[in-house]
């Protein structure tokens, strides 16, 4: 298997794959497919796969306390309606994406 380093959709193949992941583990309700996630998720940023927008799916909420990848659950007075994920939690992932705060733990 020959692996193209400079592969020009590189990093949205990896993002792609993290989400399938991600879908994996909601799918069989798997705790260590999340902690899998952040562990490829920690080891890629460090190697400098830049991040893509994700709406917060890869971020832990700081409403429900979902962990990257999982989906957000209805807390009281945060209600989801028809989202996957709590306004804050996209709201810091657009604020990471840009730069303007640092990574939350625990990706940091």
């Amino acid at each position: 298997m020959r692996i193209d380093v400079d592969e020009p959709d590189a990093r949205n193949l990896f993002w792609g794959g993290m989400r399938d992941v991600a879908n994996a583990a909601a799918r069989h309700q798997d705790q260590a497919l999340y902690q899998a996630i952040i562990k490829i998720g920690r080891a890629a940023l460090a190697q400098g796969v830049d991040l893509v927008p994700s709406g917060g799916l890869f971020l832990q909420c700081p409403i429900c306390d979902a962990l990257p990848g999982q989906r957000c659950i209805n807390v009281a007075s945060h209600p989801l309606g028809d989202r996957a994920c709590h306004p804050e939690r996209v709201e810091l992932a657009a604020k990471a994406f840009s730069g303007e705060v640092p990574l939350p733990s625990p990706l940091r």
